[in-house]
């Protein structure tokens, strides 16, 4: 019986004074909605940033791992022997080349 009368309570208190929303109600919830957004986009772009970031780590950390010695001891005899820097103008016209194409394949595709 309380639940009945509490319910009758409320809406002849309903019927009374009708609810009334502010004027600007669809813009701020539009803008709060925006807002909510952006927060949301900006949280999965750090995540995504702390995953490649870890994702390089641990790459760069198992390369080290497995190859570490063999890549000292082949940059070791690369600076002893003179035979050696005559790889490096080669390396560092690969790199050059994988760079510039990273850059406008990244320009090309991040606007799609």
């Amino acid at each position: 019986m309380t639940d009945r009368a509490l319910h009758e309570a409320l809406r002849q208190k309903a019927e009374q004074e009708p609810l009334h929303l502010p004027s600007n109600f669809a813009y701020t919830t539009m803008r709060r909605i925006q807002q909510e957004q952006r927060v949301r986009e900006r949280q999965e772009r750090v995540t995504a940033a702390v995953t490649i970031a870890v994702c390089c780590l641990l790459g760069i950390g198992g390369i080290i791992y497995f190859y570490g010695e063999a890549l000292l001891r082949g940059c070791r005899a690369m600076v002893q022997e003179s035979e050696g820097f005559s790889m490096v103008p080669g390396i560092a016209f690969c790199f050059l080349f994988l760079a510039t194409l990273n850059y406008f394949l990244h320009r090309h595709f991040s606007k799609l």
